[in-house]
């Protein structure tokens, strides 16, 4: 069975990448943030108390504005993402899958409900 990769370009052949279909993914590392593991932990946790089908996110190489964020202020701020898997990344021909676009707001939806309740001490 050939994987549907984000981009398939760009992806190392040791890494395995966010395959369309396989549910919302989480950020743990990308080619410029690497995602802090108390919010990799939180969404992860989110994820599986509300049944929400997702996928870890290891992208050797592009990036979002996760790292921006993470350098935000004085002392930096805990941040991860929550990703749409695509195939097809940047084209017009672009594809996502309904049901992964729905597991993303479902995610970020009971994310933010839960934010003030973690605790983000480190461990």
């Amino acid at each position: 069975m050939q994987q549907l990769c984000a981009n398939p370009c760009r992806v190392h052949r040791d890494f395995d990448c966010e395959q369309v279909v396989k549910g919302t993914a989480i950020k743990i590392i990308d080619g410029t943030a690497i995602a802090d593991y108390r919010m990799v932990e939180y969404l992860k946790s989110v994820a599986e108390n509300n049944e929400i089908q997702w996928q870890s996110e290891i992208l050797p190489a592009g990036g979002t504005d996760t790292a921006a964020i993470q350098q935000y202020g004085r002392g930096g701020s805990i941040a991860g993402a929550i990703s749409i898997p695509t195939r097809y990344l940047h084209q017009t021909i672009e594809m996502v899958s309904e049901n992964d676009v729905l597991n993303s707001i479902s995610l970020l939806t009971e994310a933010v409900k839960g934010l003030a309740q973690f605790d983000w001490g480190h461990r």
